[in-house]
């Protein structure tokens, strides 16, 4: 069995690389339905067409798609930060919440709902957020299962005690229909939480729940 350090290290970088496709791919379809909705302005004003209902609409689609891109973009600096930073303090739920944001594309392409419940004025919580973000990650993922309409995955980030606790359950149609992690892929679970010195919890059907301690 290769070492807990290189099995995490693989782990960070194989989320890094999720991450970077969904950006690209997700970025990429908001340009492309804003050249297509400037082009559409364009025509309708050469035909002498553009209506003020028409053209008030196709702008709304515009500022609508750039608010999405610059959401993407915003969320991909803090992601950003999160993976040069290296140990220290940082915001759970602000992570959570842009990791979320990433993965709109995925759950859209598994007709997954994913809920979010992110607690305000939550505790600084102390590790590596490369390490936090690749758990969550493959929690979410896992617990997401294969997908499919009715399917869906509750995220609740909240304080527990002196820390805070991450609990992703699977909600809906199918929920409780994920399966068990490979003793393998369980086992790198448990080294990025006890990298992070936290506590993870399997409950079955891909639910868990990870506990981090607070900064003193």
């Amino acid at each position: 069995m290769p070492p807990a350090d290189d099995a995490v290290a693989r782990a960070v970088r194989s989320f890094a690389a999720a991450m970077v496709g969904e950006i690209a791919h997700e970025l990429n379809n908001r340009l492309a339905t804003m050249r297509e909705t400037v082009g559409l302005l364009e025509d309708l004003a050469r035909a002498g067409k553009a209506g003020a209902g028409g053209t008030a609409r196709a702008h709304a689609s515009l500022d609508d798609q750039v608010g999405r891109a610059l959401n993407i973009v915003r969320a991909l600096g803090g992601i950003g930060t999160a993976l040069g930073g290296g140990v220290g303090a940082f915001d759970a739920g602000a992570l959570v919440g842009e990791l979320l944001a990433l993965t709109e594309r995925w759950a859209r392409r598994l007709s997954v709902h994913v809920e979010r419940d992110i607690a305000g004025r939550l505790p600084l919580a102390a590790g590596d957020p490369a390490v936090f973000l690749c758990l969550v990650h493959r929690l979410l993922v896992r617990c997401a299962g294969d997908g499919g309409a009715g399917r869906g995955v509750r995220v609740r980030v909240e304080r527990d005690g002196d820390g805070v606790v991450v609990r992703l359950v699977p909600t809906g149609a199918h929920a409780g229909g994920a399966a068990a992690p490979a003793a393998d892929e369980e086992q790198i679970d448990r080294e990025l939480a006890a990298q992070l010195g936290g506590t993870l919890t399997l409950e079955g059907g891909g639910a868990a729940a990870f506990r981090l301690a607070a900064v003193l």
